[in-house]
């Protein structure tokens, strides 16, 4: 059957990986400044992490109905390449690009950036962040009402073991000695500088963070908790200088990522609600579901299963369209990504 019969909105095949990969990962779907919409993933080697990861992308030039064949974008030849976030505000296509050695998992990621200046045909040789900022993982970015940029952006931290070796890394790479921290990047003039704000910890690892303005001035941060099924949160009231310490939700998750977006006075979580503590169970992350929220993720006024319990799609990325008044959703199963257009009536 195909799979897109799972889903309770239209949706179209952006990518199938085999036989030519062996799975692909994390889509990043953004519209370009031409109006083509374009889709990134990690790709590459056997499994994730692996020395041989590549990023990938493919483009539809009319409106998601066909994509074209997959391009290698990134590829380096001692470390492993994957891409988090493709950041597109006004003329600025931005991906941000780290490099790391497999069998560290990704205590050792190296940040890197790079442009287009074409639509995302073509990129420029990976850079260095500005302001020292060389290891971490940059998440999708919001331009705030202020015009100031923020990213949320999370690390790991040795606290022990640093001579850590291959067999002592349990449970596919969380190590207590290693924690994950979040915080974010801020900057004021449109990416030439950053500064990183925020030192978020807790109990468990925090990571997969993604941030929201729900009103002028006011955000939220919502954060990937491991071994708790659940999501955790801070607020920040000052444009993301300061914020608030992290606290666990009722928001369940089965360890897995999310995306938050602002729609005109909504906060909009797209999500997989099923409180799971197990690491990485793929079969808990189900459903993919919508919810909507007046007051910055306190309360839910809406909540909209996007495809049919027992089918676990996720890692959703995508963005609002203003003018076809529709979220454009990129999710995936490891094998099949999907676009997904979900109408403002909806919310």
């Amino acid at each position: 059957m195909d799979a897109k019969a799972a889903f309770r909105f239209p949706a179209a095949l952006i990518l199938r990986a085999q036989p030519r990969f062996e799975y692909a990962r994390e889509p990043l779907l953004r519209r370009m400044p031409n109006g083509d919409l374009l889709c990134v993933f990690l790709s590459g080697g056997h499994t994730e992490p692996d020395n041989q990861n590549f990023v990938i992308a493919v483009r539809s030039q009319d409106d998601g109905i066909s994509w074209s064949e997959p391009q290698v974008l990134f590829r380096h030849g001692e470390r492993a390449v994957w891409a988090t976030e493709l950041f597109c505000e006004g003329n600025t296509v931005c991906l941000f690009v780290m490099t790391y050695y497999a069998p560290s998992r990704y205590r050792e990621l190296i940040l890197y950036r790079s442009f287009s200046y074409d639509d995302g045909k073509t990129w420029t040789q990976p850079q260095s962040l500005p302001n020292g900022l060389l290891s971490g993982s940059v998440r999708q970015g919001v331009a705030l009402n202020s015009g100031r940029w923020v990213f949320p952006f999370y690390w790991q931290e040795c606290l022990d073991g640093w001579d850590w070796t291959v067999s002592a890394v349990p449970n596919g790479g969380i190590d207590p000695r290693w924690p994950f921290r979040c915080g974010a990047l801020i900057s004021d003039d449109r990416g030439k500088s950053f500064d990183l704000r925020g030192y978020l910890t807790a109990d468990v690892p925090l990571w997969e963070n993604n941030v929201c303005e729900y009103a002028p001035g006011k955000l939220v941060m919502l954060m990937r908790a491991e071994y708790t099924g659940r999501l955790y949160r801070s607020f920040s009231d000052d444009d993301g200088q300061t914020w608030s310490p992290a606290q666990a939700t009722d928001i369940p998750n089965p360890a897995s990522k999310i995306t938050l977006l602002k729609i005109e006075d909504k906060t909009v979580l797209i999500h997989n609600p099923t409180a799971s503590t197990a690491f990485c169970d793929w079969r808990k992350r189900t459903p993919l579901s919508l919810w909507v929220s007046l007051d910055g993720t306190r309360t839910w006024s809406k909540k909209v299963d996007l495809c049919e319990m027992g089918e676990s799609f996720f890692y959703p990325h995508g963005f609002w369209d203003p003018a076809a008044r529709q979220i454009y959703l990129a999710c995936e199963n490891g094998q099949e990504h999907y676009l997904l257009k979900i109408p403002g009536e909806v919310l």
